[in-house]
């Protein structure tokens, strides 16, 4: 945090520059309308400690960020105490035993990067400059995720400072409890990370993208062949759509249909890509790329194309199962009120495994919807921030429920765990902060 230089690590509401300080941890330029009392920037784990107790001694409740990619600004609350985690940014990779560890200020693309340099992989995050933190307490739609598993699924354990103050380590074995909580609660935890434990994996043989991209008068083409071949894409595949006014960044309004194609073989790679070379209506795109192989570095300057910085989001989503004929209704209606690009709305066939972790996350389905509305000028927030709110509202009743990466829940309360998981979760909060140091997330504060 670039205004958060003080010798003591700490900026208060009253202090020059404080609203400066709060706002820089933010991707989202959107002014939440609400800021802490304190931001704090611990440097180590007696820090982290001295906080939380800073926080109990003033009455102030405890939120938490790493790198400020919270749509919703989770971590900017009234009445709080923010722990800023972003200079816990140091990793370490232990190639032999296939093992890393991490602060929750690690960015999840250099992570990857220095992975690749040695053969390795991880199921890092699909945009640059997402920290670990928030991703891995949340889930963590990754690259390579529909193989590997959600990006949670590879933390094997946590060093965590809990609200009374104590450095525990959690796992299968030892506080098993917070183990379970920590993948899955997002930024409703209740507790801060300052180490993660992963698994890393052999980086896989081939890496790279196919892709179709059609004008918007295949609208119902496109969608009902996405949905019918969906089931039968490989689990090397990341298959989706997203749908703008300027696909290509150049070109006019229109469906990209997207593979991110994760293989270790050859003949894996050709049964990855056959659904893309074999597709029907492929003659009607008037852009196709068949399979190219790409750098990760590669994969992520595609992918922040679309997520551009000094912008304002308004941001939602929903899992559904629901029939493409229930869907295209909708499907259209955000289409027709689409705000300008970069603004978005991506379709991602998921098609979810079953977990074999015992964890909080919860939550899935078939298909993935996110809206993101974007606009730079602060003057169009009136006309745009509601976009995604209002749509996801609308089709509410086809939801199974939301995943906490893309949520909105400062404006819609929403489904994001199973509710004997949040059963679970609210038992293991009351075990472990009776005293609700830390906040929950949005809908529950």
């Amino acid at each position: 945090m670039s205004n958060l230089k003080l010798s003591t690590g700490a900026i208060q509401r009253n202090d020059p520059g404080f609203e400066a300080a709060a706002l820089s941890t933010l991707f989202n330029r959107i002014h939440p309308g609400r800021l802490p009392e304190v931001i704090v920037q611990p440097r180590t784990v007696a820090e982290v400690t001295a906080a939380i107790q800073r926080a109990q001694k003033s009455g102030l409740k405890v939120s938490v960020c790493s790198g400020g990619h919270s749509w919703s600004a989770n971590h900017l609350r009234e009445g709080s105490l923010l722990i800023d985690m972003s200079l816990f940014n140091t990793f370490a990779v232990d190639r032999s035993a296939m093992k890393a560890t991490a602060g929750p200020g690690v960015g999840g693309s250099a992570l990857l990067a220095e992975l690749c340099k040695q053969g390795l992989f991880f199921p890092a995050g699909h945009c640059k400059g997402v920290c670990i933190g928030g991703y891995l307490l949340q889930g963590g739609f990754a690259w390579n995720g529909r193989k590997l598993g959600l990006a949670c699924e590879s933390v094997l354990g946590l060093d965590i400072v809990t609200a009374d103050g104590r450095l525990v380590h959690a796992s299968e074995t030892e506080n098993a409890d917070l183990y379970w909580a920590a993948r899955g609660a997002g930024g409703g935890f209740f507790g801060v990370v300052v180490q993660f434990h992963l698994r890393v994996y052999p980086r896989p043989r081939y890496c790279g993208m196919a892709s179709l991209v059609f004008g918007l008068r295949h609208f119902e083409e496109v969608f009902n062949w996405a949905y019918e071949v969906g089931p039968q894409v490989p689990d090397a595949v990341e298959f989706q759509l997203l749908t703008s006014r300027r696909t290509l960044t150049v070109c006019g309004p229109g469906i990209e249909a997207v593979a991110p194609v994760f293989a270790d073989t050859k003949a894996e790679l050709e049964a990855a890509t056959a659904f893309m070379r074999d597709s029907p209506i492929r003659k009607k795109a008037f852009f196709r790329m068949p399979y190219v192989p790409m750098s990760m570095n590669w994969m992520y300057r595609f992918a922040m194309t679309h997520y551009p910085s000094d912008h304002h989001w308004g941001v939602d989503n929903m899992w559904t199962r629901a029939h493409i004929d229930d869907l295209m209704p909708f499907l259209k209606g955000m289409t027709e009120e689409l705000p300008p690009a970069p603004a978005h709305w991506l379709w991602l066939n998921w098609q979810p495994p079953v977990r074999r972790s015992n964890m909080a996350f919860s939550v899935e389905d078939k298909i993935y919807l996110a809206l993101y509305g974007s606009w730079k000028s602060p003057a169009d927030t009136a006309r745009y921030q509601f976009w995604a709110r209002d749509w996801m509202k609308k089709t509410a009743h086809l939801a199974s429920g939301i995943q906490l990466a893309d949520e909105g829940l400062h404006q819609r309360p929403a489904r994001f765990l199973t509710d004997p998981n949040l059963q679970k979760m609210d038992a293991v909060r009351n075990e472990r902060d009776p005293a609700g140091v830390f906040h929950e997330w949005h809908s529950r504060g």
